[in-house]
């Protein structure tokens, strides 16, 4: 239960289904968003973060007892609904914000650096079961490397998919066409239904291609599967039955495409990129690459496991680009002078 409403307990999932409704009422406006989180008021965050089923799921990321953060939280949405409804607020009002969001975010945002981040590459000589059964999986198109989070509470299983070439054209001596092969990463979710249940999220990201001396397109795409520890350890074997099949059908499909550049697998599917030369005058030329079609950008249809392409910060609440359940991003790239 998340509040009380009317004299009628509302859940989550409730409460998110009727919002969605009437989103829809007006679908011409925004994006579609189903995660059930988008969808409730900060209010509503509040209760659910000191309600007596969650709190000790939360108590640990906050310095302070529940009452006081309770308080903290509600003066922050007090003045936010100020500022919202058009009311006037104080100086002192907006000082109180900052001054309560450093003393709540403190403990939130480690938490998220940890659970966002994980890029300490596990020692090669853990002989913990889950280890030996994860590390050692891997296919001729993809390979597998487990890493820790800064305090080794998360896992992220790497999966690094080399993209194969299934068709080439050369349309003049500066422009080659390419069909490659794409993971869908939203389908290993749908497609492996023990894996998502233990999984907390699955990203992604195309890393920068390089064309080889054949003018062969060569490229990678990172897929990562990230884990509260605790639940690896409990349920590694399934996980690392589940990623092995993973691997095995992007190996059968790879394959099956290669030889029919117009079929689709449930995993993996061709894509057209491109790469040209462009020489500014009075400079060097370089290669330009359209890779993009790599990536599969979120959308509602998409698992709630699935968080799309973040992008690495240390600076959570503040520095990220796009957070998860969002199709589009909501700040740009600071510079090193910004």
């Amino acid at each position: 239960v998340v509040s009380v409403v009317d004299g009628e307990n509302k859940t989550i999932k409730n409460i998110a289904n009727q919002r969605i409704r009437q989103s829809e009422s007006f679908g011409y406006l925004g994006f579609d968003v189903t995660a059930p989180l988008m969808h409730l008021t900060s209010g509503e965050l509040v209760e659910l973060i000191v309600s007596d089923t969650y709190w000790s799921k939360f108590r640990n990321h906050f310095r302070g007892n529940k009452e006081i953060i309770k308080n903290k939280l509600q003066e922050i949405g007090n003045i936010r609904n100020s500022l919202a409804h058009f009311r006037p607020i104080k100086a002192d009002d907006i000082e109180l914000v900052k001054q309560n969001s450093r003393h709540t975010l403190i403990g939130v945002e480690e938490c998220l650096k940890n659970l966002f981040i994980q890029n300490l590459r596990i020692p090669t000589n853990t002989t913990e079961d889950w280890y030996q059964s994860i590390s050692t999986l891997g296919t001729e198109q993809t390979t597998t490397t487990p890493y820790y989070s800064g305090n080794e509470e998360w896992v992220s299983i790497n999966l690094r998919f080399i993209s194969p070439v299934f068709n080439k054209e050369q349309y003049r001596e500066t422009l080659y066409c390419f069909k490659l092969g794409k993971v869908n990463t939203p389908n290993i979710l749908i497609e492996k239904k023990e894996l998502t249940k233990h999984i907390t999220y699955i990203k992604e990201s195309a890393n920068q291609p390089t064309l080889s001396k054949k003018f062969d397109m060569e490229v990678s795409k990172d897929i990562n599967l990230v884990f509260r520890k605790d639940i690896l350890l409990k349920h590694h074997e399934i996980i690392s039955a589940q990623i092995k099949e993973v691997l095995s059908t992007i190996n059968d499909e790879c394959e099956l495409l290669a030889q029919d550049h117009l079929a689709r697998g449930k995993l993996v599917e061709a894509v057209e990129t491109s790469a040209w030369w462009h020489k500014p005058e009075n400079k060097e030329g370089s290669w330009n690459y359209i890779y993009k079609t790599l990536e599969e950008d979120y959308t509602s249809k998409h698992p709630d496991e699935y968080w799309g392409q973040l992008a690495s910060t240390s600076d959570v609440v503040a520095g990220c680009i796009r957070y998860p359940w969002m199709p589009a991003d909501i700040s740009t790239i600071e510079g090193l002078l910004d």
